[in-house]
């Protein structure tokens, strides 16, 4: 009998190791990995948000308290969402890992590490856009990396149609949405 509670103990404990090792598998394919915030997920698509992830977007609101997106993408939905409500807005700047002005940053849309699997790289949402804090920062990465370069008027145009959804791991959209 103590052998049967043993095998019941060790096939429930090999069940719990799999099953967690399998979602960490999906969201390292989705660029995310070791450093995730804890139970920290993205208030728009529901990915799990990456500290220090390289493309955070962190909104102030009036009353103190902050509202962090995996994306700039998802942060200027919500921040559109919200617009009333914004003291501030921030998002990473992709080179420094320090956070800018969101306003002021420069967006590159359409990059080959995020819209390419074989290039996509931790840290960034698949299809997402990726912010500096400077425009020739931008340009430089854009040369290197393709897109276009957008400033943030323009990158929350480019978002036009785009609605905020929850989409969990849609491997082949990504943040198509």
């Amino acid at each position: 009998m103590r052998f049967l509670k043993i095998a019941v103990l060790l096939f429930f404990v090999s069940v719990f190791v799999n099953y967690f090792s399998a979602v960490n598998a999906m969201d390292m394919e989705h660029g995310q990995g070791a450093e995730m915030q804890s139970g920290m997920k993205c208030e728009v698509c529901g990915m799990n948000v990456m500290k220090g992830g390289k493309g955070n977007f962190v909104i102030e609101l009036k009353d103190g308290s902050t509202k962090t997106t995996d994306s700039p993408d998802c942060g200027m939905l919500l921040r559109g969402n919200l617009s009333e409500n914004v003291k501030s807005a921030k998002v990473t700047d992709y080179n420094t890992k320090e956070l800018a002005d969101a306003d002021s940053a420069y967006y590159v849309k359409g990059a080959d590490i995020t819209t390419k699997k074989d290039k996509l790289e931790k840290g960034l949402m698949p299809n997402s856009m990726v912010a500096f804090s400077t425009k020739d920062a931008a340009e430089a990465f854009q040369k290197e990396h393709g897109g276009e370069v957008l400033n943030y008027e323009a990158a929350v145009k480019s978002l036009s149609g785009k609605k905020m959804k929850k989409h969990g791991h849609d491997e082949k959209k990504g943040h198509g949405m």
